[in-house]
Order: structure tokens, then sequence, then C-alpha cells
């Protein structure tokens, strides 16, 4: 019950500060979303040597729910190549609430789902009545749950602008392989929106 009562008021508090925020139109749709990707198979905060060494590239848009920047839905697709793990592809949308903070700075807080195609880094091998078969690198497609967190700079204009943002993403991704079901591991971002 007290999980319930917290949820109910964290829920009331991010509408009441959404509307608190109401600036009309102050969000242009489908904006193209530019972002340098680093992978990493970690935990939130745990390797932070290897965050910087898989380098990617990702490309998106988004949606505003109601003309401002405030709550918008965002749809991106991430390629990272990652030589110790293997590479992959990522198709994502997400769901995020952006706070004001100070004059056009904001912080942003995502959580959505995805699908995340990886391929193995090396040949894979499978056992047969005669002995081990190689399948290649064939890779395997899985669900994801990325959650993340962010800042950036975003001030309105009648002309085309461009809006810097950094994020942190942690993803959990199912059916990795038998002995772990489920496998953490984190993006960094930093890219930017431009609105025309």
């Amino acid at each position: 019950m007290r999980t319930v009562f917290i949820a109910f008021v964290l829920c009331t508090l991010m509408v009441q500060s959404s509307l608190a925020q109401r600036d009309e139109g102050n969000h242009r749709n489908f904006p193209l979303i530019i972002s340098i990707e680093f992978h990493s198979l970690s935990l939130p905060f745990k390797d932070k040597k290897s965050l910087f060494k898989n380098i990617g590239i990702g490309l998106g848009t988004e949606v505003s729910y109601n003309g401002n920047r405030n709550w918008v839905q965002q749809f991106k697709m991430i390629w990272y190549g990652n030589k110790t793990v293997g590479g992959g592809l990522l198709f994502q949308t997400q769901a995020l609430w952006r706070p004001n903070m100070v004059d056009d700075a904001f912080s942003e807080i995502k959580l959505g789902v995805g699908y995340l195609y990886a391929k193995r880094p090396k040949d894979g091998y499978i056992p047969t009545k005669n002995g081990w078969k190689n399948i290649g690198k064939k890779g395997k497609g899985m669900f994801v749950v990325p959650i993340g967190i962010g800042l950036g700079y975003d001030s309105y204009s009648e002309g085309t602008y461009v809006s810097p943002f950094a994020n942190y993403q942690f993803l959990l991704a199912t059916n990795y392989n038998e002995s772990m079901p489920l496998v953490p591991f984190t993006l960094m971002e930093l890219g930017s929106r431009v609105h025309f």
C-alpha cells in the first residue's frame, strides 16, 4: 500500500510540474536527432574506463505530446561497435520528461522499450552428435528496456536551431543466453537535436 501511495504522489508531482512549465508552442515536432554513442556491457556507473571505448552513432526524431518540449516521445536507431562483446543495432522508443532547470537548460528522464540485434564478436559453436559445429558470427534479437537521465540546452527559435544534449542510459536486455537471461549494458550519448 505504501508503494502505491508513493507512486501516486510522484505521478501527481510530475503532472503538476509539467503543467506549471507549460509554455505554449515551444517545441517543433520531428527534429533530426544525431548522437555519438558509447557502449559498455556493464552495470550503471561500474565500468567507467570502458565507457568511451566502443563508439557508435544514433539517428532519430521525436514528437511532443502537448506541443511543448517537456513531454515527448522519442524514436531512435543506434548502431554501435564493440570488439569484446560484438556490435549491435538498436531500435528504441522512449517517453521523455524534460523539466526546466535554469533558463533554457533542462534535465531529462527517459523510459521506453526497444529491440536489439547483437552480433557475436567471434564465430560461435553449437554441440552436435559429431562434435562442435561452427555457426559463424550470427547474431540474435533481444527485447530491451532502456532507462536514461540527461542534460541539455534548448533555446527556442523561430528559425532552424540546435539543441545539444548528453544522456546516460541503462539498458536491460532479455534472452541474452541460457545462463544469463537478463544482461545490463549502458550507453553514453552526446548529440544534438536540429529543429527545422
